[in-house]
Order: structure tokens, then sequence, then C-alpha cells
């Protein structure tokens, strides 16, 4: 294979890897209805819909109605261009796109000419009307400002009304995720639907949650409480669906790292010893065009490096001096609890049988 061949396979190789596949579970509909000042529909307007990252347009022409429709658009922020014979140009920006949540956008043109141009700035109504589900979408600013425990996004499920536990566990040697959702009950096995870009991320043990991807790959995720379609299938206790950051026109990305140690512990109680505790959690991101307003790559790596003791025992183990009594070469002299607790003569229990015990047991957690 020469130079050129073996090129254009990775690129090939990265555009499926950083394109997120086109399904129901990934994308989201835009759709609306445009009008004149009378209220009169305005049939056979092109609509031109431009995703801000990326710059690649749909285009649709409104029906008889004055409807349009775009299907199975990637999320993100968008523009949006309205042409019609007779009337301005109709420009709307800040439309911001979430997953599997209907935005609907309608327009109402003025007479005039399409040289002229009237700009909006505003969002897709946040009030769903196309469809029954009831759920909440985490947006990439929360996920990026809200404190997380462990780098789990998972933890931020909390926010959803309806969610009443959320839990991440080691079980037989495989990570996780117990979700409980609209008073659900744990029966040992899954009854949540995980989803990551379209795909089922759910472990193959008990059907619960796989680990998600980092913070910094998550563009955002939703979560559907009630009356989600049959697309979904499998579960009725609801719905979680990540989708992950993708590339665009420009280079971006990120590093992070979070160290934990021991050392940097304050004691336990009634303990003389901090547990040992070595943890390092690092990694990053990056992303970026491979042909601009074409093919995108965007890629991620997160590592945990981990050392601690399920076991913390603060006591001390006699040497053979002190296991004959003599506790002469200790660096803590034992006290007879039966003189007041005044020293031992020469550090050595002898002739004391009976407090030997007790003094051994006070004495070497001291040490």
């Amino acid at each position: 294979m020469n130079k050129k061949a073996a090129v254009i396979l990775l690129g090939g190789l990265l555009s499926l890897w950083s394109v997120p596949l086109v399904k129901a579970q990934t994308s989201t509909t835009l759709y609306g209805t445009v009008s004149d000042k009378s209220g009169a529909v305005v049939p056979g307007a092109q609509v031109t819909a431009t995703n801000v990252g990326t710059n690649q347009s749909r285009t649709a022409q409104t029906n008889q109605e004055g409807q349009y429709r775009f299907e199975f658009m990637p999320i993100g922020a968008y523009s949006l261009e309205l042409t019609a014979t007779g009337f301005k140009k109709f420009v709307q920006k800040g439309i911001a796109l979430d997953v599997n949540v209907n935005a609907r956008v309608d327009a109402s043109l003025e007479v005039g000419t399409m040289t002229e141009e009237i700009n909006v700035t505003a969002s897709a109504a946040s009030v769903n009307t196309d469809n029954a589900q009831i759920g909440r979408t985490v947006e990439n600013s929360e996920i990026t400002t809200l404190p997380i425990v462990g780098r789990n996004v998972y933890t931020l499920l909390n926010l959803i009304p309806g969610v009443s536990s959320t839990s991440n566990s080691i079980v037989l040697g495989f990570p996780e995720q117990r979700t409980m959702i609209n008073g659900g009950v744990d029966g040992g096995a899954g009854s949540v639907n995980y989803y990551l870009d379209g795909g089922a991320n759910m472990t193959g043990l008990r059907n619960t949650g796989n680990i998600a991807p980092n913070p910094d790959a998550v563009e955002e995720f939703r979560v559907v409480t009630n009356s989600y379609s049959a697309e979904y299938g499998r579960f009725a206790g609801g719905v979680i669906n990540i989708i992950t950051r993708s590339g665009g026109n420009d280079f971006h990305g990120s590093l992070f790292e979070f160290f934990r140690n021991n050392d940097l512990n304050a004691y336990p109680w009634l303990s003389l010893t901090t547990s040992p505790l070595h943890r390092n959690q690092f990694g990053g991101t990056f992303g970026g065009p491979i042909r601009k307003n074409k093919t995108f790559f965007f890629g991620t790596y997160s590592g945990l490096r981990q050392i601690v003791s399920s076991f913390l025992n603060s006591a001390v183990v006699p040497t053979a001096l002190e296991r004959t009594g003599n506790f002469s070469q200790s660096k803590i002299a034992p006290k007879d609890p039966n003189n007041g607790n005044a020293p031992f003569p020469g550090g050595t229990l002898k002739g004391e049988p009976s407090g030997c015990a007790n003094v051994i047991r006070w004495s070497l957690p001291q040490r």
C-alpha cells in the first residue's frame, strides 16, 4: 500500500469513528411553520438549517401548509435561514438542538425583497409539544461546571426529577451502574436502558449500565423517565442516553489530571496512621477537522492508576524482647497500672504476670 492510499484509509477510519450513528437515539427533529404577518402560510419557501460548528447544512421547502421538517438532525447549535419570493430573508440564530427533543421553530416573514434581511436570535421552543415524553437533558454547561464525584457523569443523575437513587459498584470484577427511577425496584438486575451514541451501553452480566466516558468527552445526556417511544424497548424503568462530543472546523482539546495521596489526608479517628492511597486519574481529548466542512475527528483517553488498602490495622507486632517482658529497648517505656502508672524499673516486667497483659495492650499502640 502506497503512502497516498494509507492516508485515505486512515482518514476514512477516523471519519467513521467520529461521525455519530444516524439513529433516532443520537439525533433530533427540527420542524416548524412559515407564515406572513397576517398569519397566512407561505408554501414553497426555502429553508436552510446550518450547523454552526461544522458548517454543514440541509435544505428543504415548505409544503402547501407552509410546514417544513428536518429529520435525523445531529445535536448542536444551528442557524435557520428562510427565503421566499416577495419576502425579506429571515435568519434565526441561537437554535440549540438536544438529543431526542424535537425542536419547533416557526417563522413570520415580512413583505419585501430578498436582499433585505431580518435577524432573530432565539432558541427553539423549550416545551415539547410533539410527543408525551417526560425527561430532562443535562447540558454540557452543567457537565463542565458542576462537581462530579470520581469523574463519573452518572452522579449528575441526581439532578433528574424522578431518579430515586444512583450508585456505581464492582460486581464479580466488573463495574456496573444501578439507577432507580420513579420507585423502581432493585431485583438484582437492571431496569433502566443505557445508551451511548445510539448503541446499548449495558453489561452482559445483569443488564446494568456500563461505565460512561470521562466528562470532557460527553456533550450531553438525556434521561427519559416516562412515556418514551418503542424505539428504545427492553426495560420500562427509564432511558439514559449519553452523547459524546464530536469534531468541528476548529481544533479543540483538553488535558486533565486529578491526584490524591495518603500524605494529603488527615488521620482517621483514634488512628496514628493513614490508610494507603495513591490515586491518579488523567487523560485528555482532541478533535478537529480532517477536511473542513466535510470530515471531522474526535478522540479521548482516560486512565486511572490507584493503590489502596481495604484493610487498616494500627496494631504493633511485639519484638522478641517485648515478648519476654523486656521493654528496655522500646520507644515508650511501659507503666505499672497498679502503681499509679509509674514506669517499671528498667522497663522490664518482672513478677507482674497479672498486669502484664494490660501493660502490653495499652503500651503497644503508643510505641
